[in-house]
């Protein structure tokens, strides 16, 4: 069954499945989501928790038997397994299915992995947690999901806020619901239950937690999302932070895709591009979007990249923080 955040507690509590399965980039969902389950498992008896990080040399016959074997310790076991990849070989793909596929009883399966693209959503061993267990897919919350979200932590905390005061953390944390989370622990710790918090105690508490840092301007580049990377951008600047070092982060970001085009428009498969520039699977989609706006526009940027370089380094005219920020509302272009 295929499940939402909000939901998978109740559907725990209404029975332990044989197995879970958690995709998506939201780390907090996740976080939360394997927390609850681990509780669970751990209330109906499962003493022993076996972790494995799984790449593409990961020995899956050791998991397997160690799957089959009994525990001398705990006769009921929670497999808590993080794919770092989805290219899984059929033996993998087999087994998943198949022990996702077991009635409930002596083990708990826990598979948590990145986001699904559409062909692996309808892989075997996928359906089979659908079909027998449970499958949790979180996605990034809206800004209005997010204040709903916000105010059920809250909530949970034993505090209220006013609508203004949910909408300005909110602002604050930028979608990132690590860093709401935290801050509304903070926020617990400081005022007492039941106290309504205001515009005014959240200005005088919450810290600014948009993260700015270089690899953020980075990721808004990558994004194509151009206000966010302005806002880092001189968020960096107020922080003092080196426009050579901004510079580099932005070119490198360039160079890649400009590359990645180049092999593209050149009749090489994305796959075989992505292994050769080391492209992190969950980011390939986003670099092969960027990509297809065409090699001679990324080209072309990497000349202006090379200027600014040269602008850092005090041997051409120019200032560097309005040719960063030119240079960077460039590549955020579609």
């Amino acid at each position: 069954m295929k499940v939402r955040a909000d939901q998978l507690a109740r559907a725990l509590e209404r029975g332990l499945p044989t197995g879970l399965l958690i995709t998506g980039d939201e780390p907090q969902q996740k976080i939360e989501a394997l927390d609850q389950a681990l509780a669970l498992g751990r209330q109906s008896g499962m003493d022993e928790r076996l972790r494995f990080e799984i790449d593409h040399g990961f020995d899956w016959s050791s998991l397997i038997g160690e799957w089959a074997a009994p525990s001398l310790f705990a006769p009921r076991r929670i497999f808590d397994l993080r794919l770092a990849s989805l290219r899984l070989s059929k033996e993998a793909s087999a087994w998943l299915a198949s022990a996702a596929s077991e009635p409930p009883g002596t083990n708990l399966l826990i598979v948590s992995t990145a986001r699904l693209e559409a062909a692996q959503k309808k892989s075997a061993w996928v359906q089979a947690f659908e079909k027998h267990g449970l499958w949790l897919e979180v996605w990034p919350l809206k800004e209005g999901e997010l204040v709903a979200w916000m105010e059920r932590r809250l909530r949970s905390q034993g505090l209220e806020a006013e609508r203004e005061a949910l909408r300005l953390l909110a602002e604050q944390v930028e979608g990132n619901l690590l860093a709401a989370a935290q801050e509304i622990d903070k926020l617990a710790l400081l005022f007492p239950q039941g106290k309504r918090l205001s515009v005014e105690d959240i200005l005088g508490t919450v810290a600014d937690s948009s993260r700015h840092t270089i690899f953020e301007l980075s990721d808004a580049v990558l994004r194509g999302d151009a206000r966010r990377a302005l806002r880092v951008l001189h968020g960096l600047q107020g922080e003092g932070e080196e426009p050579v070092l901004l510079g580099w982060a932005l070119t490198r970001e360039i160079r890649l895709i400009a590359d990645l085009a180049t092999r593209l428009e050149h009749g090489e498969t994305l796959a075989h591009a992505q292994k050769a520039l080391k492209i992190r699977d969950p980011q390939i989609r986003q670099y092969a979007a960027r990509a297809r706006l065409g090699a001679r526009r990324w080209q072309a940027l990497l000349g202006e990249a090379a200027l600014l370089d040269r602008i850092n380094k005090g041997v051409a005219p120019g200032r560097p923080w309005p040719m960063l920020t030119e240079l960077t509302l460039r590549a955020c272009r579609d």
